[in-house]
């Protein structure tokens, strides 16, 4: 790599991720690396590949620098991300999750003149307290950070509880996604029928990573048990991921390889989850989804686990129903109730689309990262701070 310093007539921002392949906080790393492309000179680097996602960037003129990192801890990750921030004079660091937020952290020990922020987008399951790594946390990492931002109160709390991280000094900004295009009344009509579903079909949808952390299996067999008083009862999972062929065994076995549909990753995920009457995430653990956040904006109720950022976000009875994690019964009951009201089914989708509005539209959350950058290039920001950690 080049040793020549390049110099930039705006501040620079780096954008530090796992890697960019489709997945949640992928895009979300995107969406911002894009929003930002006029007011900050931006870049990308990732520990892994770029992804295919990463190269995309690249067509749009955002550099992406893969540093392919070893397993265990790899130093070389350190003196590649240095180097690279001292070529562009990189004046703030978005590090996306912890492993990120580790190396982005031990690279401003050696170049400390950028300030740093961990964003902290979901967490995994299950999770245990380790001392030594909080202790670390607290006495190195912690300090090196001008800003830490969790995207749900929950997820604040899992980084005190887990990361030994002080919780009054993290900052909630929950996600944002631009307002998707709608489906008119009879473009769904059509796009049902050509997916195989009749108007009498009552359809419950997920969209995203085909993981072990989204507990599929339960989602599975909520159907199956529904499906014994409502054969209306349906099921569309878009996406896929290392579970793909577990599911579609399971799928097999509990007799609905006729009524669930898997289509696969598919790129236009939100267009063909409006086909369905209801969205449903049945996560062991969640962040603030985008999945999620994609259904409310095109009006569907949602029926999600209680966990994570998800009563964050869906209202109890108002814009969806929320029911415990591992219970497939209590699932299956929600699915009954909705497909048996449609009025209320109808109600919920007009509320769920009017949080999303109120809450969760894009510029909101630019707005928020926003400040927080302007904040972090101020001079006096370690006196005045930024944005308020927004209470729970």
């Amino acid at each position: 790599m080049k040793n020549s310093k390049a110099f930039y007539p705006k501040p620079v921002l780096c954008h530090v991720a796992h890697a960019l392949n489709p997945g949640g906080t992928e895009r979300l790393v995107c969406e911002l690396a894009r929003a930002f492309k006029d007011k900050f000179e931006v870049i990308v680097v990732t520990l892994e590949e770029p992804g295919a996602w990463g190269l995309s960037l690249r067509a749009q003129n955002i550099p992406v620098y893969p540093l392919f990192r070893e397993p265990g801890i790899d130093l070389n990750v350190i003196w590649d991300m240095c180097r690279i921030f001292k070529r562009h004079r990189v004046n703030i660091v978005h590090a996306h999750q912890y492993s990120p937020f580790f190396y982005a952290g031990l690279t401003k020990l050696f170049y400390p003149r950028v300030k740093l922020i961990f964003h902290e987008h979901g967490r995994h399951y299950p999770e245990t307290v380790k001392p030594l790594k909080n202790f670390f946390n607290r006495l190195l990492l912690a300090p090196l950070a001008n800003d830490i931002v969790a995207v749900s109160c929950e997820v604040r709390e899992r980084l005190a509880k887990y990361e030994g991280l002080n919780p009054q000094k993290i900052k909630v900004i929950y996600n944002g996604i631009p307002m998707p295009a709608r489906l008119a009344p009879e473009e769904r009509k059509t796009l049902r029928k050509e997916f195989g579903f009749s108007e009498d079909d009552f359809i419950v949808a997920t969209v995203g990573r085909f993981d072990p952390i989204k507990n599929l299996p339960m989602l599975l067999k909520a159907i199956a048990l529904a499906r014994k008083k409502n054969k209306n009862i349906k099921g569309l999972l878009i996406g896929d991921g290392p579970e793909f062929s577990k599911l579609k065994n399971l799928a097999k076995d509990l007799g609905l390889e006729n009524v669930v549909l898997f289509t696969g990753f598919r790129k236009d995920a939100t267009r063909i989850v409006q086909l369905a009457d209801v969205f449903v995430l049945s996560s062991f653990s969640e962040g603030t989804s985008l999945a999620l956040l994609e259904a409310m904006a095109c009006g569907l109720p949602a029926v999600v686990t209680a966990v994570g950022g998800n009563p964050e976000i869906v209202i109890d009875g108002i814009t969806g129903v929320l029911v415990p994690s591992e219970d497939h019964v209590r699932l299956a009951a929600a699915f009954l109730l909705l497909a048996e009201n449609p009025r209320l089914c109808e109600e919920m989708a007009k509320a769920s689309r009017k949080r999303f509005e109120e809450n969760f539209v894009f510029e909101k959350m630019v707005a928020s990262f926003e400040s927080l950058y302007q904040g972090l290039l101020a001079p006096n920001h370690l006196l005045t701070g930024t944005l308020k950690a927004r209470r729970c």
